[in-house]
């Protein structure tokens, strides 16, 4: 819920975003409506008020609920990828990829564990092994997160935190865009929307945003030169990680 929370705040400041709406708006405007039909007014405290109520918030597949679930959105993303040779005919501040892994799994009905992905961590340990950084160099992440637990997922997988403690670093706000380890600032597929095809673009297309400084509201106020884009597919079957760096 905390991650739900998290990425629709960031998901609010863009204007690409399918739901650019926090959840304190989404409860506002639902108390509006309420009160225009004459229906009684929900009563929510806070946002884990409304996350927990059952109307408002139903379960799909338990324990994950409504606001737990991405949108399929209708999308497009345009990257220009040349050699870095030439990079500088087509911008004065280009990013540079340095590093890429990609791995697959067994079928999901098949795997050991499902607290984690095989392929996701084979993937971002290749990526690093070949831009030759660490987990802990990382400033900022766009991960795909389908559903809220794949966020916390995909934190531990990449490295940047122990199993078991992803979900404490969204409480805490560590995940934040104000926080040491911001992850999904465009609003992540639960809040900007997920396009399927164009996600894994999508997530390039922050990521450049954010190291040149071109993200607006959302903008990460420290210097970015290092991020880290992370798509999976096939239920976690396949997974393409890229390290990006800023030179300038």
């Amino acid at each position: 819920m905390h991650v739900a929370i998290k990425n629709h705040e960031n998901g609010a400041l863009n204007p690409n975003a399918q739901f650019g709406m926090s959840i304190p708006a989404w409860m506002e405007g639902r108390k509006k409506a309420a009160e225009k039909k004459g229906k009684p007014i929900p009563t929510w405290q806070n946002e884990m008020d409304f996350l927990h109520d059952d109307s408002a918030n139903p379960m799909i597949a338990w324990p994950l609920r409504l606001f737990d679930c991405s949108p399929i959105t209708d999308g497009a993303t345009a990257v220009l990828l040349v050699a870095d040779e030439i990079a500088k005919q087509f911008t004065d501040h280009p990013l540079h990829i340095i590093g890429s892994g990609q791995a697959s799994d067994v079928a999901l009905h098949d795997r050991d564990d499902l607290t984690t992905l095989g392929a996701a961590r084979r993937a971002s340990q290749e990526a690093y092994a070949m831009a030759g950084v660490k987990p802990d160099d990382i400033r900022l992440a766009e991960v795909h997160d389908c559903f809220t637990i794949a966020e916390v997922v995909a934190t531990e997988d990449l490295g940047f935190f122990e199993p078991g403690t992803g979900y404490r670093m969204a409480e805490d706000r560590v995940t934040a865009r104000d926080g040491a380890k911001p992850i999904n600032t465009s609003g992540g597929l639960k809040s900007k929307g997920h396009p399927v095809g164009a996600s894994g673009a999508g997530q390039a297309v922050e990521i450049f945003k954010q190291m040149r400084g071109e993200a607006g509201e959302r903008q990460v106020a420290r210097d970015l030169p290092l991020a880290l884009t992370h798509n999976v597919g096939g239920t976690g079957g396949t997974c393409v990680v890229h390290i990006y760096e800023r030179r300038d």
